[in-house]
């Protein structure tokens, strides 16, 4: 990295400019493959595997100017909302050391937070942009689905079939919605090889102002609690947005059924993972106990995921287009909603599994960091996390903003717009 840094500054000295992130340190989560470095996943018979070629987005990350300095820290697999693996140990938050940064993109949020980086790359199939940048007062985005190749992205193992065609997702996070902005128009776009992402334009349109914005915002998704502080983050940003001039409403998508959204989710993402890889699929269920009978809509959806016929399948991908359709609608009525990104701040170091506390009710584990935002994967629309607040614990709070599907460039404008009320990042104390 320092070879490549001075080689930057000499190419600058020159009046030459490699691209728009010249000599910009970056980080890349290790589980999007990068030549000649380790990509280990987090996954033990991983742990000396190194690349021969980049994936897609770390190429174009390069050829912008970008320098990699490393690797940040993950899951094993991506499968948690923590950053702890046998390989390189755990990771912490830097707002509270003895607190999860989040996940799964967990080392790059945590070292976006406390400086070790300006950008970081990762990915999102069910929060795991979002809450690691919730977390660690930070920003993501979740660019729309099939927006960015997925082309080197683990978690199939290195030669396997492909199975993951849904959901995922590859996207950045950052320390401001510009740089989220730049970031996207470096790694959007086709490839040649990941066939599924459309050669849809990034278009840039017009910004509103505050008095024209309409925005819808929501808190209560299916009955999932969240903190008294999330509550009161909402309430108080809802008045101010309207003492700016805005239309505010406390409104969800009537028809949308979050219910249906949790198990097709579950559904889906099982399937999927069950096709390439079942006896993984079926550590995951048998991890978090999950059963069809189960009465967390998102374990039900996994287990009846992991054994679906082809019908099932089927029937899953028809649900998720209902629902794409129903937000879609919404959203042409408004020009985003606003939601939580999880039931609260970040959790302590915690087994997996182990019930998170919401203000001395009980939230399932899986279900506590993912009920507010995997509906979007499934839905497939794009999502922006800005830092709205912190809790009486001094934790940040995250604002999650959810636009229409190819509408990223709009909704980062909007987003951009709605710092100027939350404010910009701030450094954890001591950083």
């Amino acid at each position: 990295a320092r070879v490549k840094a001075r080689e930057a500054d000499a190419v600058l000295a020159r009046g030459e400019v490699r691209g728009p992130l010249h000599g910009v340190p970056i980080t890349i989560k290790d589980a999007i493959e990068t030549a000649g470095l380790r990509t280990t996943g987090g996954y033990p018979p991983l742990a000396d595997y190194i690349p021969a070629a980049d994936a897609t987005v770390v190429k174009r990350l390069k050829n912008a100017g970008a320098i990699i300095i490393g690797k940040t820290n993950l899951p094993v697999m991506s499968a948690d909302y923590r950053a702890d693996n046998p390989i390189f140990g755990r990771t912490n938050n830097p707002w509270d050391l003895e607190r999860t940064p989040g996940g799964s993109t967990g080392g790059g949020a945590a070292a976006l937070a406390a400086g070790l980086t300006a950008l970081e790359i990762g990915s999102d199939i069910a929060a795991s942009l979002r809450n690691p940048a919730h977390c660690c007062g930070v920003c993501a985005l979740k660019p729309t689905e099939h927006r960015v190749p997925l082309t080197g992205h683990i978690p199939e193992l290195p030669g396997m079939l492909r199975g993951v065609r849904h959901m995922n997702t590859i996207g950045p996070l950052a320390r401001s919605v510009e740089d989220l902005t730049l970031a996207l128009e470096v790694i959007a776009g086709p490839d040649g090889r990941d066939w599924e992402v459309p050669p849809a334009p990034l278009d840039k349109t017009p910004v509103k102002s505050l008095k024209e914005l309409k925005l819808a915002w929501w808190d209560d998704f299916g009955g999932v609690p969240v903190s008294r502080d999330t509550r009161t983050a909402f309430g108080q940003l809802a008045a101010e947005l309207n003492h700016h001039g805005c239309t505010v409403e406390r409104k969800a998508p009537a028809e949308f059924d979050f219910t249906m959204a949790w198990e097709t989710w579950g559904e889906i993402l099982m399937a999927e993972r069950a096709a390439t890889a079942p006896e993984r699929a079926q550590e995951r269920i048998t991890a978090l106990n999950a059963d069809v009978n189960s009465d967390i809509p998102i374990y039900r959806g996994m287990a009846r995921g992991a054994h679906a016929t082809m019908q099932q399948f089927t029937e899953s991908l028809s649900k998720r287009d209902l629902l794409i359709g129903i937000l879609e609608a919404f959203l042409h009525h408004w020009d985003a909603l606003l939601c939580p990104v999880m039931v609260g701040p970040a959790i302590p170091h915690v087994p997996f599994g182990t019930p998170v506390d919401v203000d001395g009710e009980q939230v399932s584990y899986l279900f506590a960091a993912t009920a507010h935002t995997c509906p979007f994967n499934l839905t497939g629309h794009p999502a922006v996390v800005v830092p709205l607040t912190r809790s009486t614990e001094g934790l940040p709070i995250g604002l999650q903003i959810v636009g229409r599907r190819w509408g990223e460039m709009a909704l980062l404008s909007l987003a951009g717009q709605l710092t100027g009320i939350t404010g910009p990042f701030q450094r954890p104390p001591g950083y």
